[in-house]
Parts: structure tokens; C-alpha cells; sequence
């Protein structure tokens, strides 16, 4: 094997090495995009609700798969829960982990999904609505539904 042998192949080795990374940029770029869209998101549906609570409205916030798959879970299905929000004729707003970031409005129910990835995802936007609550002064406004102990204190605190 040749010196020139030598050159070319660790050449090669490092084209595979930059591709590599190449791969793996884009897809955190992705990623970061993703997540950043739904914080997005996340901010212009904060806006809305602290708005309606302005305005001297009150909402609930449902922890909805943890009152679906929960221990003492009270709904089947989406279906049934979104029926049991409807029927309080309240302000109630559900929010779910969803890998897709969506909303759906019906009447005084709001259902969103968090979009992008991780753990507790909604959780942690419903902590972080309830601590935006609190700077603006209308959290009594608000009351956060869930059998999620660690939830409730984190939204509470």
C-alpha cells in the first residue's frame, strides 16, 4: 500500500465522517423546526385563553390522557371526555401529547394537541400556562383537572 493509498482512503473516511454529521445536523435542524413550530403554537393559544380570562371568563384545563389512561381514569376514550366537557357547559379546555400540533374548537371546549416530542409535553404547557396565569393575576380563574399529583403541584406552585 502506497502513501498516495494511505491519503485517499483516510480522505474518504473523513467524507463519510462529514456526511455523517451532515445527516445528523439536518435532522436536529428538523427537529428544532418541528418544536419550535409548536411553541409557536402553544404561545398564540396562551394568548387566547389569558385574554378570555382577562375578560373575567374561568376555564379548566383537562389533563387529558391522564383522565383517559390514568389511575381512576374517569373518560374511555377522547370521545367520551370531550362529551363530559361539553355537558359541564363550562369553558373547559383539553389538552393532550399528540405528535401533531393541532387545535379544535367546539363551542366552550378547546382541544389541543402538543405536537413535537418527549415526555409529559402537556404537562409541562399546563404548568407553564398556570405560572403565566399567575404573573397576570387570574389564575383563581383557572382550575387544572388531572389526577397527575406531581401536575397539580407543579401547576399550583
Amino acid at each position: 500500500m502506497s502513501a498516495q493509498d494511505i491519503l485517499v482512503g483516510a480522505r474518504v473516511q473523513h467524507v463519510r465522517e462529514l456526511k455523517t454529521e451532515i445527516a445528523r445536523l439536518k435532522a436536529e435542524n428538523a427537529r428544532l423546526h418541528d418544536e419550535n413550530a409548536a411553541l409557536r403554537a402553544h404561545l398564540d393559544l396562551a394568548i387566547l385563553a389569558a385574554e378570555e380570562l382577562r375578560d373575567g371568563a374561568t376555564l379548566e384545563i383537562w389533563d387529558g390522557w391522564n383522565l383517559i389512561l390514568g389511575a381512576g381514569r374517569v373518560a374511555r376514550d377522547r370521545d367520551e371526555l370531550i362529551a363530559q366537557a361539553k355537558a359541564t357547559g363550562r369553558r373547559v379546555w383539553i389538552v393532550l401529547d399528540g405528535h401533531d400540533e393541532r387545535v379544535v374548537n367546539d363551542g366552550l371546549v378547546r382541544i389541543s394537541y402538543t405536537g413535537g416530542t418527549g415526555e409529559q409535553r402537556a404537562d409541562r404547557f399546563i404548568a407553564a400556562f398556570m405560572r403565566m396565569a399567575r404573573y397576570l393575576g387570574v389564575a383563581d380563574h383557572v382550575a387544572v383537572r388531572t389526577r397527575d399529583k406531581a401536575l397539580l403541584k407543579a401547576a399550583n406552585s
